[in-house]
C-alpha cells in the first residue's frame, strides 16, 4: 500500500507496506490486571471476547468490551485495568511504511470500541503454525481486524499532507540511524538551510528533528530490549549510541524507565 498527498486527505493504496506480526496470545485476565503505564515500539490489537475493562493512553480511555476490537498505537504509555473478568485475543504488530514510519504514527485510531463478534481472525493468527500457509493466514486475518480499525481512523493533520516531501526525510534517517547522522545532513537532503528545515520539521512532525531522531533510536533500542538478549551496553552501540550513559538518560527521558527497567516490562506481554 501506498500513500498520497492530496493536501486535503490522504488515502490508503496498495503497493508498499511491511506488516510484522511479533506476537500474540489467548489471555483470561480479572481484577489484578492492573498493570503499571508503559509503553511498546509496535501497536495492540486487542479483540475483547468477554467481560469488561480500560486502557489508559495518555488522556483518553479506550474502553474493552464484549465482542469489540480496540487498536492501541505504539510509543504510547498505557495503563491496563479490568473491571469484569475478561476473555481476550491479543496480537503486537507494526504496519510500516519504506520510510520507515508506522501507520498509526500518521492515522489516529479510534478511541472508542470497535464492534466485532466473528473469533475466527484473531484465532487464525494466534493458533498459526510456522508453514507458509499458517503465516499467510495469519496475515490475511490480520488485515481483515485492521480493516474496520482503517475505517474508523482519521488522518492527523499537517503530516500527513506534508507525507510527500517528508518521506525522504524519514527514510533517510531510517536508513542512517545507527551511523552519524546531523540535524545539517537533512537539511541539505532537503535543500533549505538548517534553520529553515528544523523550523519546518518541527512545525509539520511537532517535534524537532534531532528529538525525532533520538525518538527513533530509542524505538529500535525498546525492541531489542525486549526482543533480544543482547547487553545494553551493545545495544546502545547498536542503535547509534557511542556513550551507554547518554544512551540510558536518553532512553529515561523518552520512556520515563531505564533500560534495564524497561526490559523487565517484558513479563506485562508475556502471558
Amino acid at each position: 500500500m501506498h500513500f498520497y498527498d492530496t493536501r486535503k486527505t490522504m488515502t490508503l493504496k496498495s503497493e508498499a507496506f511491511t506488516l510484522n506480526i511479533i506476537r500474540s496470545y489467548w489471555q483470561k485476565a480479572d481484577q489484578n490486571w492492573h498493570y503499571p503505564s508503559y509503553q511498546r515500539p509496535y501497536n495492540w490489537l486487542i479483540h475483547t471476547l468477554s467481560g469488561k475493562g480500560h486502557v489508559q493512553v495518555n488522556d483518553q480511555k479506550v474502553e474493552l468490551l464484549p465482542n469489540t476490537l480496540a487498536l492501541l498505537p505504539l510509543n504510547q504509555p498505557c495503563h491496563y485495568q479490568c473491571s469484569e473478568p475478561m476473555s481476550i485475543g491479543a496480537c503486537a504488530f507494526t504496519l510500516e511504511l519504506p520510510s520507515g514510519i508506522d501507520v498509526f504514527q500518521l492515522y489516529k485510531a479510534p478511541s472508542h470500541p470497535i464492534n466485532f463478534s466473528d473469533e475466527q481472525l484473531i484465532s487464525n493468527i494466534i493458533n498459526a503454525d510456522d508453514s507458509n500457509a499458517g503465516y499467510f493466514s495469519a496475515i490475511a486475518s490480520l488485515y481483515n481486524l485492521l480493516t474496520p480499525i482503517i475505517e474508523s481512523s482519521c488522518v492527523m493533520g499537517e503530516m500527513n499532507k506534508q507525507y510527500q516531501r517528508l518521506e525522504i526525510i524519514f527514510s533517510y534517517i531510517d536508513k542512517h540511524l545507527t551511523s552519524n547522522l546531523s540535524v545539517p545532513d537533512l537539511a541539505e537532503l532537503h535543500g533549505t538551510s538548517t534553520a529553515h528545515f528544523s523550523r519546518w520539521f518541527t512545525a509539520t512532525v511537532k517535534v524537532p528533528p534531532k528529538k525525532y531522531i533520538n525518538q527513533k533510536r530509542i524505538d529500535l533500542a525498546c525492541k531489542q530490549l525486549l526482543l533480544s538478549n543482547n547487553t545494553i551496553e551493545n545495544i546502545a552501540f547498536n542503535c547509534g549510541f557511542e556513550d551507554p550513559l547518554y544512551f540510558s538518560k536518553s532512553f529515561k527521558k523518552i520512556t520515563g524507565l531505564t533500560p534495564r527497567d524497561y526490559r523487565k516490562t517484558q513479563k506485562y506481554d508475556l502471558f
